[in-house]
């Protein structure tokens, strides 16, 4: 995920994709709710350290935050579902992008809403990641390896 983090900001500044989303979400069906902020706070960590253009923390602040608010949405989603992966990415990324707007707005600059922003970040992009994570996690392991999702309960 930091490859594809890396890559992408230097190839493409404006693309605005969360590369760690569908980690996260794995990290749900994984690991306890402590755990998944610590991983969301060091994903976040990562992000503002090599890619961020906005101050310092903020990142972390906002994955941390996002995580707390949907970890137990995966109790009305089952990892045995194709689409799982996905439709908890796209909510990761919308929630994701209302608490960056907020805490944009509080800590560093104001923000000028127009119809194609709120399209493009609260809608366009959560879509765009949560097709990214339905072709990086789930068609290989369709395409390429057993389907054994209901025993494998996304590698755990």
């Amino acid at each position: 995920m930091l490859i594809l983090t890396l890559f992408a900001q230097w190839i493409n500044p404006s693309l605005r994709l969360i590369f760690f989303a569908p980690f996260l979400v794995i990290v749900y069906y994984q690991k306890s709710y402590v755990s998944a902020l610590n991983y969301s706070f060091l994903s976040g960590l990562i992000i503002d350290i090599f890619t961020s253009p906005t101050r310092f923390g903020l990142t972390a602040l906002n994955y941390t935050v996002t995580s707390a608010l949907i970890y137990n949405q995966k109790k009305n989603f089952f990892a045995d579902n194709l689409m799982t992966l996905p439709l908890m990415t796209f909510l990761f990324s919308i929630i994701s992008s209302v608490i960056g707007i907020i805490l944009l707005s509080i800590f560093s600059k104001s923000i000028n809403f127009s119809y194609f922003f709120i399209f493009s970040d609260l809608t366009l992009m959560p879509a765009f990641d949560a097709l990214f994570s339905l072709c990086w996690f789930i068609l290989p392991s369709l395409f390429f390896g057993k389907n054994n999702r209901q025993s494998n309960n996304y590698g755990a």
